[in-house]
């Protein structure tokens, strides 16, 4: 059977009956095929929209009691959300809005979808903090002798300088309550509470300790995210810092630039989420083109994202950008909540939402998690510096984790400088979905840049880049059938790939193994530690290893077929260039099977296939990444920004 004809039969309609749409499923463009052969279908937003809603806060005449027109536009974007309907949109011109945005309806299907983006060409920003406007005043000794409100203190007046305090580079000031809302204090609310441990058994062991029991507030000053500290003396050691009272209001910091902070502008989080329905499953809704930032949220493995679906299915969120986040930044899995008295979803969730082209950046966990994936498409995404609450321990930190994915697409993506967690994470139950074409470097973990997880159908791992792993290559803990080929890794700290039962857990009724695993067709550069492989029936061969080091040989697996030469390898992180001079000549391999197209998604040969994922590599070479990510719209960001 051709791949044409195979076109053709799945080009099909997807009825769920509880959403009563239809769905005309198409190959994705490029085409990428699933481990079991049939290629992965997708979706697009084929409205015609009727009506268009516009929000200008900074428009004179904008009030939410207009009708929402360019000329009277709505002031809120939840006003917005609250009377949108299938086939419309709402239009988000320039300005900040301070606001939990919370969609009341789903669309109807592709051609009748509701959607919120910015403006054409305007910049959409959704905050979910608030200014400070309460004086600072010099910081009194928080561990010091209390004094009585409103009483000067006496050794004070007596040396007539402020003697009670720590610094004089250290400041205060206490925040009024109706500075939140909805009953939510991130100040008062610990990362992890006594209820998100019940749920996260896992994470037992940190019960009170930090940052686990520190709160879940974020401070910015002049819009630099501040740092929190878990003691108050240590507030003179680092600028840019703030510490949080036990009082859950009082907020004392030392500003990035010494001297008095009043004339600088201070914010504070004070919203869970950013964009969250107002109930579970809303469907057919598209998020695009919008900035979402500050948020304090939790470290619960659920329930908790900056951009949260609510169990949400056919949502496409593309375009977006989103940063400056206590945890994780976008949740679109198919179920919201876990615990014992957590709200449940009444229907199965189809799926097939898409996460396409968001810039995510400098979220504390996780970049992407969802819990329960189905038919998601997951690309072009670029996220990095994330994880900087280091708390890998807990096991919920990656660029992008999902769990229990079924038919799930991960291609494309740029993940890179991931601090305590892995690059992209397929967590338990993981059923024929694909890890492709992405590309990632400068990752710490003590799991692996990508892990697949206590999984024993097929899944496929291939045509990534790797580039200074600081830890494993790629980890299948637990982990049966899963296929590692045409990837390049380059200066892998650990293990390459690890294949050992690491639990005593149970999936379908059998214990887990981590048996049948293979690794083929993949170039190594520089390899720090040899493959472990717990099981004989995992297999390695048509390897390639480098080594740049003339003087040593490189490791290399026992694969009859496998080589290893000398060669000189570099990669420039920050222009993603790749640079390959090697000594011999790579030699041809077989064409793996659903591995047919390449990084660049060039067409492999039998007669000139090489391992690794670049078909056509000359010797040397210079390559550009990011010719096969289409990352280019993403532009060196400000970190401070």
């Amino acid at each position: 059977m051709t791949r044409k004809h195979v076109v053709i039969i799945f080009a099909v309609l997807y009825v769920p009956r509880f959403l009563m749409a239809q769905v005309n499923y198409q190959p994705a463009v490029p085409q990428a095929l699933l481990p079991d052969g049939t290629p992965f279908l997708s979706w697009s937003d084929l409205t015609r929209y009727t009506r268009t809603y516009h929000v200008s806060q900074t428009n004179p005449q904008a009030s939410d009691k207009n009708d929402g027109t360019a000329e009277r536009p709505f002031r809120t974007i939840n006003h917005a959300a609250q009377i949108v309907k299938p086939g419309e949109r709402v239009w988000i011109h320039t300005g900040i809005y301070r606001e939990l945005v919370r969609p009341r309806l789903s669309g109807d299907g592709q051609n009748r979808m509701i959607a919120y983006e910015a403006a054409p060409g305007e910049q959409a920003i959704i905050r979910g903090s608030r200014a400070i406007t309460s004086r600072w005043e010099l910081s009194v000794d928080a561990n010091g002798q209390p004094g009585i409100p409103g009483v000067p203190d006496p050794l004070s007046v007596q040396l007539g300088f402020p003697a009670n305090i720590y610094s004089k580079q250290l400041w205060m000031t206490t925040l009024p309550d109706s500075l939140f809302e909805d009953g939510y204090f991130p100040l008062r609310t610990p990362n992890v509470t006594s209820d998100d441990f019940d749920v996260m058994t896992w994470a037992a062991r940190w019960k009170g300790r930090f940052p686990y029991s520190q709160p879940r507030g974020m401070l910015f000053e002049d819009e630099r995210r501040m740092t929190q500290l878990s003691a108050y003396e240590d507030l003179v050691r680092l600028p840019g810092s703030f510490w949080i009272a036990p009082d859950g209001k009082t907020v004392h910091i030392h500003p990035f630039e010494s001297g008095n902070p009043n004339n600088r502008f201070f914010e504070v989080a004070v919203q869970p989420h950013i964009i969250q329905p107002l109930t579970l499953g809303l469907s057919f809704i598209r998020i695009s083109g919008l900035i979402l930032e500050h948020c304090a949220n939790g470290f619960t493995r659920s329930g908790v994202a900056a951009l949260f679906t609510m169990s949400g299915s056919h949502w496409i969120i593309e375009g977006n950008i989103v940063r400056h986040v206590n945890s994780v930044g976008i949740d679109a899995g198919g179920r919201a909540y876990e615990g014992k008295n957590a709200p449940r979803e009444t229907a199965p969730n189809p799926g097939h939402n898409i996460l396409r082209g968001n810039h995510i950046y400098d979220c504390g966990t996780a970049g992407m998690r969802g819990l329960g994936v189905s038919q998601a498409l997951v690309e072009d995404n670029d996220i990095v510096d994330c994880g900087w609450q280091d708390v890998e321990f807990h096991w919920e930190v990656a660029g992008i984790k999902l769990l229990g994915t079924r038919g799930t697409l991960v291609r494309n993506n740029h993940v890179a400088r991931i601090q305590g967690g892995d690059a992209i994470w397929l967590d338990f139950a993981n059923q024929n979905s694909r890890v492709t074409g992405n590309v990632m470097h400068d990752i710490t973990t003590v799991q692996g840049a990508v892990f697949i997880e206590a999984s024993q159908e097929t899944n496929l791992v291939d045509n990534n880049f790797f580039w200074n792993i600081n830890g494993q290559g790629v980890r299948l803990a637990d982990t049966d059938s899963a296929v590692v080929a045409h990837n390049f890794f380059g200066r892998v700290s650990e293990e390459l790939v690890e294949c050992k039962v690491a639990t005593d857990r149970s999936l379908g009724g059998r214990k887990l193994t981590s048996a049948g695993n293979r690794f083929v067709n993949n170039i190594v550069v520089d390899q720090g530690k040899q493959i472990f492989f717990e099981d004989s029936s995992n297999t390695a061969d048509y390897n390639v290893y480098v080594s740049t080091n003339a003087g040593q040989s490189a490791m290399k697996d026992a694969g009859r077929h496998s080589a290893a030469i000398h060669g000189d390898v570099t990669f420039d992180a920050d222009g993603l260039l790749l640079f390959w001079k090697s000594a011999s000549s790579l030699p041809t391999v077989p064409v793996l099977t659903h591995c047919e197209l390449d990084f660049f998604r060039c067409e492999r040969t039998p007669d000139e296939n090489i391992p690794g994922p670049f078909a056509a590599l000359t010797n040397p070479a210079t390559l550009q990444l990011r010719d096969g990510l289409n990352v280019t719209r993403f532009q060196q960001h400000n970190p401070g920004k």
